[in-house]
């Protein structure tokens, strides 16, 4: 917990702040301008980005994030990770418009959304090929975060200035892949300044696919009840009430990602006391928890008490349907901090990955199975409380499996040190 530990969470909190508040803040202008049904529009290609961005990342930002924290000191050996992932993204990238294609031609469901296709592609691929995960492996995140806040901010007055009809919805995609682009060449020029440069081989993208296919699983299966489901709205409902559910999870997701700096500052530090000082990582594990859940119960108390305050503000008076949705979401933020550190800060450092994807897995398909039972009857509420089913399954299981493995950060520590060395 020293200098270099605050001083990359101090960075990811500025980070944070500039990847959530500058879409909140461009927010209630874009819900004005486009109204609710090409809002609507808008929220399923942005969630469509979100889908292709999980595919191409694939589990790096947690898998390489792990694997650069143990090399930091291998300048060689972060010189083949870093070729290697991005060899393994290019060929993500081919595959994903291959099926892009394929869905915005030969499906009819996407239809009403085919013109902002191409555009949420090109901000998917933009933002997971970003090499975040590199810099915060190595906890040297003062100079990303500055870079980041500089062109989400661009991209936020280009929204402001140019967004002027409900025909521009395409427009706020455009931006933000620009400031996409702008932010993944900055960081490559500035990773290959102190680490050789390899080319993506073959050889070594397949064996960062393969390195990485455990926490592949993991984020996709996250993503069935998460990123997925304004896609699954979209194609089960209209565009309004797409609208009307979209505005209540980016407003929801928004709070809740206010753990996110917590728990990525912690990640890489718990990764590598786990693999150099056991004695300290539950200490540190235990830390993490007080903190993240702490901060998740405040902010899901805010978004029950303030929510018609908040979705007056930030959508305007023609989402009150919005209400009654974000305080069911309100129970979101206690929820995912609580499965944020025992899953991904504590389970993975310890390699737990398959239980921790067989956990993902099932609240995943859990959720789709709910939502294709309630949305048509109930519609945004239905998939609201489909959201919430599938949170609580993966917090309770986390509990049960490190409980009953004598893995949680909380038990005693000789059973905790017998438990991880077996």
């Amino acid at each position: 917990m020293n200098r270099k530990f605050w001083e990359n969470l101090i960075s990811l909190c500025g980070v944070h702040v500039l990847n959530y508040i500058m879409p909140l803040l461009t927010l209630p202008f874009l819900a004005r301008v486009l109204g609710p049904v090409h809002w609507g529009e808008l929220a399923f290609a942005e969630a469509y980005a979100s889908y292709i961005s999980v595919f191409i990342e694939y589990g790096f930002g947690l898998s390489a994030t792990r694997e650069v924290a143990s090399i930091r000191d291998d300048p060689a050996a972060r010189s083949r990770l870093l070729a290697g992932v991005l060899g393994a993204q290019v060929l993500l990238t081919v595959f994903a418009l291959a099926l892009t294609l394929a869905l915005a031609y030969g499906s009819n469901q996407f239809t009403a959304y085919r013109s902002l296709l191409p555009f949420a592609f090109s901000l998917g691929v933009l933002r997971a090929v970003n090499p975040f995960w590199y810099f915060q492996g190595l906890e040297r995140m003062r100079l990303m975060a500055s870079m980041m806040v500089a062109t989400n901010v661009a991209a936020a007055a280009g929204i402001l200035l140019f967004v002027r009809a409900p025909q521009d919805s395409w427009m706020p995609l455009t931006f933000r892949s620009g400031a996409a682009l702008i932010s993944v060449a900055a960081s490559l020029a500035i990773a290959y300044r102190d680490t050789p440069l390899s080319f993506p081989m073959l050889a070594r993208a397949l064996h960062s696919l393969r390195q990485g296919w455990s926490l592949f699983m993991l984020k996709g299966a996250v993503s069935l009840y998460t990123t997925g489901n304004v896609v699954l709205l979209g194609l089960l409902a209209g565009p309004n009430v797409v609208a009307i559910f979209a505005g209540a999870e980016k407003i929801a997701n928004a709070a809740a990602s206010g753990v996110n700096p917590i728990a990525q500052a912690f990640y890489p530090r718990i990764s590598y006391l786990v693999a150099k000082d056991r004695r300290n990582a539950p200490r540190i594990a235990r830390l993490s928890l007080l903190m993240t859940v702490g901060s998740g119960l405040l902010l899901g108390l805010t978004l029950l008490i303030g929510a018609p305050f908040l979705v007056h503000m930030l959508l305007g008076a023609r989402f009150d349907q919005v209400v009654p949705v974000l305080r069911v979401l309100s129970v979101l933020p206690p929820l995912i901090a609580a499965s944020s550190v025992l899953g991904i800060q504590w389970m993975l450092p310890l390699r737990l990955d398959k239980q921790f994807n067989w956990i993902i897995l099932a609240a995943g398909v859990v959720n789709i199975l709910l939502s294709i039972c309630l949305v048509p009857r109930y519609g945004q509420m239905g998939m609201a409380s489909s959201v919430i089913v599938a949170e609580m399954i993966v917090t309770g299981s986390l509990i049960f499996v490190l409980r009953h493995r004598r893995l949680d950060p909380w038990s005693e520590q000789p059973q905790q040190e017998e438990a991880i060395a077996v």
